[in-house]
């Protein structure tokens, strides 16, 4: 095991503190996957072997060092009031099945809540570049909580979520079959958005500004 490692400093960043548990189980597998330490997690500590025991059976004993480390880089990456939780527990693999008694079920309603704010999510006002931005935050919300998207989906999601004075760029977009990143997809909508300034739509203003259409008074 190096004396170092320095991807260790991705548990130290941001240390577990119950909100962001799949995010750090990624971690620390990524930081055991490093030290070839993640062995531990699935493999039983052996019995303390015997002063005359052969040095075979004596090197399987090695496994209580890495067990140590492992359990040293949890307890390292959790926040206070979590350490207090598992200090106690002997080995890496049950430390790690407690902190999955704890927080499973919580990561799938975390789940169900980024989710929802991908689908519900609509634009009410604003720039486009706010909302696209807003969109792509809530995706990679969700990925993070185990959500996977097809690139099209998250295009046809955000298209959805766009008003109707959009509707003659998202007829365009099909039409043409584009296939469009969402960054490159936010650029196209800032183009569109000008353009409907620049030509002064009534319904544009009337939809993003909320107020009631009419014929100005005078003319």
């Amino acid at each position: 095991m190096s004396s170092f490692n320095p991807l260790a400093t991705i548990l130290s960043q941001k240390p577990m503190d119950g909100t962001n548990y799949k995010q750090w189980k990624t971690n620390l597998n990524i930081v055991l996957q490093y030290e070839k330490l993640n062995f531990v997690l699935t493999t039983p500590i052996p019995a303390q072997p015997a002063e005359d025991a052969p040095k075979a059976t004596k090197a399987q004993f090695q496994q209580e060092k890495a067990n140590m480390a492992v359990h040293c880089y949890i307890l390292a990456s959790l926040a206070n009031h979590l350490q207090e939780q598992v200090i106690m527990v002997e080995s890496g693999a049950a430390m790690l099945q407690t902190l999955d008694d704890m927080f499973a079920t919580s990561s799938s309603s975390a789940r169900q809540i980024a989710l929802n704010a991908v689908t519900k999510t609509v634009m009410s006002g604003g720039s486009v570049r706010d909302h696209c931005l807003s969109m792509i935050a809530n995706f990679k919300k969700a990925e993070d909580h185990g959500v996977r998207f097809e690139q099209e989906v998250k295009v046809d999601l955000l298209l959805q979520s766009l008003p109707d004075y959009f509707n003659q760029f998202k007829m365009n977009y099909n039409m043409n079959k584009l296939n469009l990143d969402l960054t490159q997809l936010m650029h196209e909508l800032e183009s569109a958005e000008q353009s409907l300034v620049k030509q002064g739509s009534a319904f544009f203003f009337c939809e993003s500004s909320g107020k009631p259409k009419g014929k100005p008074k005078g003319k």
